[in-house]
């Protein structure tokens, strides 16, 4: 049976990847361009003196149920200058998400607790029914809010090295594309804010499920069919989406990397995203993860909240809420973590 299995894995494998594509897009405002070898181009890694600055997030739910939730969101930026670390900064917000009856309907409303640092938010509310949180045809669940607003977070930090200049170049995690409702807005001021201070925006996803028309993987397609060993493709789709103000480009940062990354420019900046890359790639040197940018590991590593430090903000808080009616709340949605931690 096994056996089956693997020749079926295998065979779904075997396509001919150097056969003609072009790459496929979802929604309207995407043109792809036909795949060709002459669109590979050769990195210069460069040390150019600009300063890079690496954005992510992360958040940990401390106490919550199906109707309310209280995250801690972490949002951290890493400026790199010459392949070395010349800044970090980390700043945290408490957000507390609740459900709430509006219109006769459910919403989920987010206000902030911030902790000492100039991030200043005003309070969030998506409708449970809202399409750009669902999952299928079931109301979103409470936790969708929460990350929509910490991708909102990161947005505003960005625009906030943007505003004080922190850096010749912001580096997102992910992309420039909003699929968020109210996401268009924070990317235009962030947008307007690098426009006005000469800051090249760009974002890099670290996994990308973009495929070609005959079902493959692109990124798979393109190592395959390079003859260099480190390179950007490009062009390789015209986008008029207004919702994605972005040049895309595919590129593999160093010659032993074994990941193809999507890279992404704002589109009036796109004259510079060459030198954007080929500094990018002098950060994509350690053997920690080879070919992927340092300062984007870095910036993971503190913005993430660790279980030790949630279970222990989560202890604090059940101690001062001393209420036993938050334990039936609590009990609603924890029977998984007790089935994960019973073994046999």
């Amino acid at each position: 049976m096994y056996d089956k299995i693997i020749d079926k894995i295998l065979k779904s494998l075997n396509w001919n990847l150097t056969a003609a594509a072009y790459p496929k897009f979802s929604g309207e405002g995407y043109v792809p361009y036909k795949l060709d070898k002459k669109n590979f181009h050769g990195i210069k890694k460069s040390i150019s003196g600009k300063k890079i600055a690496f954005i992510d997030g992360g958040n940990a739910e401390i106490i919550g149920s199906a109707n309310f939730s209280l995250n801690l969101i972490r949002i951290c930026y890493a400026v790199h200058q010459n392949n070395k670390k010349i800044a970090i900064r980390k700043f945290e917000i408490f957000a507390f998400t609740e459900a709430l009856n509006k219109d006769n309907e459910i919403h989920y409303a987010t206000s902030f607790f911030n902790m000492k640092n100039p991030l200043e938010f005003h309070d969030v509310t998506f409708s449970s029914l809202d399409n750009t949180l669902m999952l299928g045809i079931s109301r979103a669940g409470i936790a969708a809010a929460t990350n929509a607003v910490r991708r909102f977070a990161e947005l505003k930090l960005a625009k906030l090295v943007a505003d004080e200049k922190i850096s010749d170049i912001i580096v997102l995690d992910g992309s420039l594309q909003a699929t968020l409702t109210d996401e268009s807005r924070y990317l235009s001021e962030l947008y307007d804010s690098c426009s006005r201070n000469n800051v090249v925006l760009s974002a890099l996803s670290k996994t990308s499920s973009l495929f070609t028309d005959n079902g493959n993987l692109l990124s798979v397609v393109l190592d395959s069919i390079s003859t260099l060993p480190y390179w950007y493709y490009h062009p390789i789709v015209k986008i008029s989406s207004p919702s994605h103000k972005a040049e895309m480009f595919f590129a593999k940062f160093h010659e032993k990397s074994k990941h193809i990354f999507r890279f992404e420019v704002f589109n009036e900046q796109k004259t510079r995203a060459e030198g954007a890359i080929n500094d990018l790639a002098c950060n994509c040197l350690d053997p920690i993860f080879i070919g992927y940018p340092y300062g984007l590991v870095e910036a993971d590593r503190v913005a993430r909240v660790g279980n030790n430090e949630k279970e222990s903000l989560k202890t604090m808080f059940l101690v001062k809420l001393k209420n036993k009616n938050i334990e039936k709340y609590v009990s609603s949605v924890n029977a998984h973590e007790i089935l994960d931690r019973i073994s046999f």
